[in-house]
């Protein structure tokens, strides 16, 4: 047994004077220690003066007994040192490349806010892509909502990237509000009558001008020719329809729905009827308000706020929107809400419509007391309210529509727009009897070949005496002219079908057709015969 500190023999180590329990010597200053091992102990057999047999020790570094260990003692700390310093500097370098990281990335990112409580508050933005992102999970399975047209309204201010990162997904629920205002058409057909305003005729669409602004404010978020569909003319029936009113409260035809319809006209870029903004001016209450309350006052502010932003009118606004705001901000709560969200995001719209500071103090708090009523799916409660709150959470009004959505200028609805199309009336059926005949009809620039074609019989009475079309899967085809109707039964079937420039027969609907000025149109009548199975 070896016991390092005491003297036991000769061969037994020993620490006296020496340096970490080891004797050593200085040669040419090189510390060497001496290590030798106690009686007993081998290497690979019998140590120095024991016999061959002897068992009683164990192998201890296997190839060596009585070895020197020789180190450079100075070189050696140097080396660790070095090492050590190395590993520091790293360190440091490390967390300096990680705090700038970090910053940079927490520059991008709004945090949550925590409450007096601690629990973490979503910001409004963080609460805007939540509500937004629910709203899309709601879609039906034809791609719309229970109020398609606003839900639409409220994702291109909540979720614009949707628009352009997913344009399949928010193609086919753009697809859907345009079905939607088909089947209305069709549900309709008959009821309206053929109606003239400003020189212009058009078939009525007997629908609440609520529902109908709501469709045109839609198509203009969503960078559609927000008109509709030639002989109907949603503008005109909303003007119209406007006019008449009475002022009597109606679920679908009040105030906070009229202010809607001139929103509709405002961010269509047409020409505002004087009458109209005296009607509203004049429905003002006493105090500022509007019937229905704060509801319907807010968004009159951010209708005449359209108005007086863009072209001069005849009539100033501008003392009743002040009125109005003054009656609004009557309203405001300790809290910083101005009652439910609804109410609150209401009231946001038309503070920012009227210019408040999108920053200030007010629009903050009003913002923060909607989140704070955001449920725990991340709704507002329905579809519709969900889709409603959107714009004021992203800071925006509905003039934005008109302002700030990203798309190709909107027609504006003038003679300026007009363009002229050719269309020629052909037929390789020997015993069709259709002479071959060119029309040419005017029609608003950016209409579809659905409009041109009902133009076309509207402008060529006496050589177009009659003309159908069919809605199908695709949209809308042609049916029958001049009572030569398509045959879909036998083995000798007829069609209608549309070639382009270059006689080239085109398969996209005829509401997918969009001609351009001085295009001209063949409507061929064609058959095919089918062999029989």
């Amino acid at each position: 047994m070896v016991t390092f500190g005491e003297r036991v023999g000769q061969d037994t180590p020993i620490s006296v004077d020496g340096v970490d329990g080891m004797p050593f010597t200085v040669r040419d200053g090189l510390y060497t220690t001496k290590i030798s091992l106690a009686p007993g102990i081998r290497r690979g057999g019998a140590s120095e003066g024991h016999s061959e047999g002897h068992s009683g020790g164990f192998d201890f570094m296997e190839s060596y007994t009585d070895t020197e260990f020789s180190y450079q003692k100075h070189s050696t700390r140097t080396i660790i040192a070095l090492i050590i310093a190395i590993v520091i500097v790293a360190a440091i370098l490390g967390g300096v490349l990680f705090s700038m990281y970090v910053f940079n990335e927490s520059s991008n990112i709004e945090a949550s806010i925590p409450d007096s409580t601690g629990n973490v508050t979503l910001t409004p933005q963080q609460s805007l892509d939540k509500a937004s992102d629910w709203l899309i999970l709601q879609r039906d399975s034809n791609y719309g909502w229970t109020n398609t047209p606003q839900s639409l309204i409220g994702l291109r201010f909540g979720k614009p990237e949707w628009f352009l990162k997913d344009q399949t997904q928010s193609a086919l629920s753009i697809k859907q509000m345009e079905i939607e205002i088909y089947e209305y058409i069709r549900q309709t057909e008959g009821q309206g009558g053929e109606l003239e305003e400003d020189g212009v005729t058009f078939t009525d669409i007997p629908i609440p001008f609520g529902k109908l602004a709501t469709y045109i404010n839609a198509r203009a978020a969503t960078c559609q020719e927000p008109g509709g569909f030639d002989p109907y003319n949603m503008l005109k029936s909303v003007e119209r329809d406007m006019k008449n009113y009475s002022g009597e409260s109606d679920i679908d035809d009040n105030y906070y729905y009229f202010s809607l319809g001139l929103l509709a006209l405002c961010n269509s870029n047409a020409k505002i009827p004087v009458e109209l903004i005296e009607m509203m001016k004049s429905a003002q209450l006493p105090n500022g308000g509007y019937v229905h309350g704060l509801d319907a006052t807010s968004m009159v502010v951010v209708a005449l706020s359209c108005l007086s932003r863009g072209k001069k009118q005849k009539t100033d606004p501008e003392e009743t929107i002040d009125n109005a705001t003054n009656f609004i901000m009557r309203h405001l709560r300790d809290d910083g809400s101005f009652g439910s969200a609804l109410n609150t995001a209401n009231v946001v719209q038309a503070l920012l419509a009227n210019g408040m500071d999108p920053d200030s103090d007010i629009i903050d708090n009003a913002l923060m007391s909607i989140v704070d009523k955001q449920k725990s799916d991340r709704s507002f409660g329905s579809t519709v309210t969900t889709a409603m709150i959107l714009p004021a959470l992203a800071k925006k009004s509905y003039i934005d529509i008109k302002r700030s959505i990203e798309c190709e200028a909107l027609p504006t609805q003038s003679d300026d727009g007009l363009i002229d199309v050719k269309i020629t009336l052909a037929s390789d059926i020997a015993d069709a009897n259709i002479t071959e005949l060119t029309f040419e009809v005017r029609v608003m620039a950016e209409s579809n070949l659905y409009d041109v074609l009902h133009k076309l019989k509207d402008q060529h009475p006496d050589e177009i005496v009659e003309y159908k079309d069919y809605y199908g899967d695709w949209g809308h085809s042609i049916w029958s002219i001049n009572n030569h109707e398509i045959v879909k039964t036998g083995t000798h079937q007829k069609f209608w079908v549309v070639q382009l420039e270059q006689d080239t027969v085109t398969s996209l609907s005829i509401n997918d057709v969009v001609p351009s000025d001085g295009d001209r149109i063949t409507l061929l009548y064609t058959s095919v015969t089918l062999q029989q199975q």
